[in-house]
């Protein structure tokens, strides 16, 4: 049977199990091998050695493994070798006598290849491609078949350089010998793993490309391409790798446009997301690899950004940021065939696409155009005409309402600040300095065209006087009067006056070259003053863009995705280390973060990343100082923060510095330095000291919060500085040295209780002589009470016998008011006195509950260990003959029985002073005092439930009638501590503490508020109908009442389904509030009913609308009912025949 290439391949099944029986194989092999290994040319000759090799061949897959190598060996070798005899042939010219010889040696070997590489591409060694699979049996076999496939390939690629034309004469025997090899190789890519073997990868795309380049056989490799990129994931990006090489290598691009203009006009399906994905990988591989190829088809490819599959405009944006990118790297490194003109103005039109984009309706393709103009940032261009737009575009975007987005758009403003062009001031955009340099400049500027005007305008004169001179007429008139005056002139006079006029002349003209010169010169001061201007002018714009975007990251700190929060710090921190002015409010803002819990995707915590951020901004110093001038420049940083901190800013300050000093980043130097500058004496005691003096305190108070021994080291300098002469002057000082003792502790968070017995404190006695002291000082400062709050802390910490010496304090105090102070001073006094009586009364009720837990945990103690010492069991033989709930309930009736009823109780003779105080307010009409009686009356409320109930309508009273608002708020506040403390006696009376929330002082209402968010938050009180006056509070005009709002109805969306069980009575008190505006009313609806996500409550809550809808008795109530209908996702017929029927049909219906 003679071999015709076409039949066979036609008939060619891969999938097929050979038919006839193989026989012996070991010895076909071996007669095989000894026959074509010295002349691979007898299967031309030779048909039944031809037949044997082709049974063999097709019955591949059922030869064992090492058959399988040596044919597959033999067959590779014998068709190189026939490679290199038919180039040799080719090459020499005489080839017209072997051409059917030749073409018949490479159809029959090309046939065999085509056979081996189609089974060998079948074959199933899935088991033999993951991790750890190298030594196993499937693993060998997978690496056998890929070292077949190469020694074949190597083959293929021989034959394609040949001159295939001169062998097959028409253009359908070479197109049929090509796809030999195209068909298997395509067969071969379809396998991700076999794709990842570069050497086997990069064989297959020489060999198409060859195929393309020399033998005419782009038509069937582009199908080949479309058709990879259409059903094949792993292929997209390996498509473009081999668009680029035939393109580039080969230098052959009709095939790449012709790729690249059949995607540009591919049409999808809605649903079909895999074929845009697809073109997208493809597109963006290609312009990282051969952005030259696309930057010539890109007019095609922006045809996609009218797609409507967001994945395809994507991937056109990341594209022409690639081709940007090139085109700058091209521009920088001057190459020969860059032209300047086109290059720029491509450039520049890119740069316009993808600003245009930053406005594309899908937040993924926006993100793209931000990330595509970071790319090109990144690279070193001048973009000072265009750098003012992209932050102007970039600010915007930092409100948009994708995360995404708004975080791409910071990482944009942050490659904006650090690349840009203004180079004064060191580099720094301080608004204030660039301001004034600005005016300075403009002055200058105006000066010098106020001048340059005057010279024009002189120039302008003369010229026009010039003008004048030589007017015709009067030239004329002036002849014929010298001819006149003239008749008597000589020939002599006539040539001195025309040597006269000529020196004239050349006068005339050195001065006006002179002029000119001048001119030009000033022209050009002129032009340089004018271009400085306009650089501080853009600088200026450009500063005032940072500063809208440094607000825009402040507000982001908090938002709820974390990344975001992340990179939003890290913005604030780029931006204050280049001055940015207004960066300095977000990184004080950053404190809080502190507190957030969570993580990032990457693990990174926020309260880390915010130690972080610190670190660089305050606890990084030069590396060229020493040890000692590191600790001074540390401290002098984190003095300055504490000084410009708030209250607020100071609790978070205090966590942040404690985790930096469990990291080790604040060491003892620092400590010393501290220590250094609150002990340091200045005889003038500037305000520049003091300043020092107080951050060093506060800084020495929070470490000892970590630790103890940071205070007990510094004991005597709180004794002489802070509780001495300087703390009494100034108060501030002396307050945190107070909280300073109160760290003296240790561990005062597990172990709050100290006493002498336990520990040894230093300097006790000294300590609590000047505690007493300080309290029993008079001084009319508001600020005093702060310092005798804290003060009376200490004692309660540092005192072995708090109440006694308390006590005595108080007993001082009295007698000091009452017998010594003058009659001016005894308002301000008995203020102060009945203040230290009710924070002393709290304290106590603490201190109580303090030694109430240490009880408690000293017989959990002594019930867990079995083995104690003898010299513990003595202290404990108490202990383990009393039970908890006795211990408990004795320290109940301390509480409400002792400390205010008793016999000998000092507490409960301020209580009645403090009661006929509050009571007669006519007759006592101080603001202090009446302040002081108040808040007094509040915390004695909360010792005990008796003295609560009978004083509760005086306390209630004052809430109602006081004018003062801080009384109003104190009332508040006790309301809510009396709420924990007897729920039963203050749950009666909510309304009146939900009624402030309408207060006319919006401190009240702040206060109210958060009040009211704590206890519905924590359980303490029940909800009835009271939510409604919460949620008007979403409406206030001010915007922090408003966040802490919305702040509550999240936090309270999360409790089991609490918006949902009272949406019904929200809605009712809306609808009904006349002071509410409709349009505030459907606010305030719409963002209650976001928090009702399940589809059963939507579905319960609409059929209970649609029944108030259908007995509504006014078309208000209907429109009311109506919108909020409207708003809840669950719709059926019903509830749509109802609404489209409106209010008359239920009028009509009533009727």
């Amino acid at each position: 049977m003679d071999f015709h290439l076409s039949t066979y391949f036609a008939s060619f099944d891969a999938e097929k199990e050979p038919e006839t029986s193989l026989g012996d194989v070991e010895v076909k092999v071996e007669e095989i091998t000894a026959v074509l290994t010295p002349n691979p040319e007898g299967v031309s000759f030779n048909h039944e050695l031809f037949e044997e090799v082709l049974d063999l061949v097709h019955g591949f897959k059922a030869l064992e493994i090492r058959h399988q190598k040596q044919l597959t060996y033999m067959i590779g070798s014998s068709f190189q070798v026939i490679c290199r005899l038919t180039s040799e042939r080719l090459d020499s010219g005489d080839v017209s006598d072997y051409i059917e010889s030749t073409r018949d040696l490479l159809e029959k070997y090309g046939y065999l290849v085509f056979v081996l590489l189609r089974i060998l591409s079948k074959v199933d060694h899935s088991k033999g491609q993951g991790k750890g699979t190298k030594n196993t049996e499937a693993g060998q076999k997978w690496n056998d078949n890929c070292e077949m496939v190469l020694s074949l390939l190597v083959g293929v690629e021989r034959v394609l350089e040949l001159k295939l034309s001169m062998v097959f004469q028409t253009t359908p025997e070479l197109d049929l010998f090509v796809e030999l090899f195209s068909r298997p190789i395509n067969g071969l890519m379809e396998s991700p793993e076999r794709m990842k073997k570069e050497e086997i990868r990069h064989c297959m795309f020489r060999s198409l490309a060859l195929a393309v380049k020399r033998q005419g056989h782009a038509n069937y490799v582009k199908h080949g391409i479309i058709q990879n990129l259409t059903y094949y994931a792993h292929l997209p990006p390996l498509m473009a790798e081999l668009c680029n090489m035939i393109a580039c290598d080969y230098d052959y691009m009709v095939l790449t446009e012709e790729v690249l203009r059949e995607v540009s006009q591919a049409q999808f399906n809605a649903n079909d997301n895999n074929g845009p994905r697809a073109i997208s990988d493809f597109l963006v591989r290609l312009s990282e690899v051969g952005p030259r190829v696309i930057l010539k088809q890109l007019s095609c490819i922006s045809q996609l950004l009218d797609n409507s599959n967001y994945t395809l405009r994507c991937a056109v944006i990341e594209t022409c940021g690639n081709v940007a990118v090139d085109l700058i790297i091209r521009e920088q490194q001057d190459e020969a065939e860059w032209d300047e003109k086109h290059g720029n103005e491509h450039i520049h039109k890119l740069l316009d696409l993808l600003e245009a984009r930053t406005l594309d309706q899908n937040p993924f393709a926006r993100s793209k155009a931000f990330q595509a103009i970071g790319k090109v940032l990144d690279k070193e261009i001048n973009l000072s005409t265009r750098r003012i737009q992209l932050m102007r575009i970039t600010v915007r975007s930092t409100d948009d309402r994708s995360t995404l987005v708004r975080r791409n758009a910071m990482k944009l403003m942050s490659k904006l600040i650090k690349t840009h062009s203004f180079g004064q001031f060191e580099g720094k955009l301080n608004l204030d300095d660039w301001l004034e340099r600005l005016t300075t400049m403009a002055d200058k500027f105006n000066e010098r065209e106020t001048e340059r005007s005057a010279v024009l305008k002189k120039k302008l004169k003369q010229k026009e006087e010039e003008n004048q001179e030589e007017d015709p007429d009067q030239m004329e008139i002036d002849e014929n009067e010298n001819e006149k005056e003239k008749d008597d002139d000589n020939e002599e006079d006539d040539d001195e006056d025309s040597t006269d006029a000529i020196q004239r002349e050349i006068d005339n003209s050195v001065l006006e070259q002179e002029q000119e010169s001048q001119i030009d010169g000033d022209l050009a001061e002129y032009y340089r003053a004018k271009f400085e201007v306009n650089y501080y002018y853009d600088a200026v714009a450009f500063i005032k863009l940072t500063h809208e975007g440094t607000e825009s990251a402040t507000r982001l700190l908090f938002s709820r995705n974390r990344n975001e929060v992340l990179d939003a710090m890290d913005f604030l921190v780029l931006a204050d280390s280049y001055g940015i002015q207004n960066a300095e409010e977000g990184v004080r803002r950053m404190l809080h973060l502190v507190w957030m819990k969570g993580s990032n995707d990457e693990g990174k915590s926020i309260p880390a990343h915010l130690i972080d951020c610190y670190r660089i901004l305050f606890l990084t110093a030069p590396p060229e100082l020493s040890a000692i001038e590191k600790a001074t420049f540390i401290t002098k940083n984190l003095i300055n923060l504490c000084c410009k901190a708030s209250i607020a800013d100071l609790a978070s300050l205090e966590k942040l510095i404690g985790l930096m000093y469990k990291d080790n980043l604040i060491n003892f130097h620092v400590v010393s330095v501290l220590w250094q500058i609150y002990r340091f004496r200045d005889e003038t005691e500037s305000p520049h000291g003091l300043k020092q003096r107080y951050g060093a305190i506060i800084l020495l108070g929070m470490l000892g919060l970590e630790d103890y021994t940071v205070i007990e080291k510094g004991v005597e300098s709180i004794l002489s500085i802070g509780l001495g002469e300087i703390g009494i002057h100034n108060l501030n000082i002396c307050k945190y040295s107070c909280i300073a003792l109160q760290r003296i502790v240790c561990d005062p968070g597990k172990n709050p209780i100290r006493s002498s017995t336990m520990f040894e404190i230093p300097k006790q006695k000294e300590i609590i002589l000047e505690l007493k002291r300080v309290l029993i000082l008079y001084h009319d400062s508001s600020e005093w009470y702060s310092v005798a709050e804290q003060a009376i802390a200490a004692i309660f910490v540092v005192a072995p016998n708090p109440d006694s010496i308390c006590s005595e304090i108080l007993k001082v105090k009295t007698n000091q008011v009452f017998k010594e102070l003058l009659s001016e001073q005894q308002e301000i006094g008995l203020s102060q006195l009945l203040f230290m009586v009710g924070h002393t009364s709290i304290k106590t009720v603490v201190y109580l509950e303090k030694l109430e837990g240490l009880f408690k945990k000293k017989k959990h103690d002594s019930e867990a260990s079995k083995h104690t010492k003898e010299t513990k069991e003595s202290e404990l033989a108490m202990i383990g003959g009393t039970s908890e709930d006795d211990f408990a309930d004795v320290i109940i009736h301390v509480k409400e029985k002792e400390l205010l009823f008793g016999e000998n109780s000092l507490l409960g003779r301020y209580g009645q002073m403090v009661i006929e105080i509050c009571t007669n307010v006519e007759t006592y009409k101080s603001v202090k005092l009446q302040r002081s009686a108040t808040l007094c009356l509040v915390k004695l409320m909360c010792i005990s439930s008796v003295f609560c109930d009978n004083n509760l309508e005086l306390l209630l009273s004052i809430l109602h009638n006081s004018e003062d608002p801080i009384i109003r708020c104190n009332c508040i506040l006790g309301l809510g501590d009396m709420a924990v403390c007897f729920n039963n006696l203050v749950d009666e009376n909510t309304e009146s503490l939900y009624g402030r929330l309408t207060d006319d002082n919006i401190m009240v209402q702040r206060t109210c508020l958060m009040t009211v968010t704590f206890l519905i938050l924590a359980g303490q009180v029940k909800v009835k109908g009271q939510l409604s006056s919460m949620a008007k509070c979403l409406e206030n005009p001010d915007q922090g009442i408003s966040d802490m709002c919305r702040l509550f109805f999240t936090e309270l969306a999360s409790k089991d389904n609490a918006i949902y069980n009272g949406f019904i009575d929200i809605f009712s008190g809306l609808s009904t509030d006349e002071s509410l505006s409709k349009d505030a009313m459907k606010r305030i609806v719409k963002f209650l009913i976001l928090f009702i996500t399940k589809e059963k409550q939507q579905k319960q809550l609409a059929e209970k609308l649609l029944v108030r809808l259908n007995k509504c008795q006014s078309q208000t109530q209907w429109d009311d009912v109506a919108f909020v209908l409207n708003n809840i996702p669950y719709k059926n017929d019903l509830i749509n025949q109802a609404i489209e029927g409106g209010y008359k049909m239920v009028l009509a219906r009533s009727e």
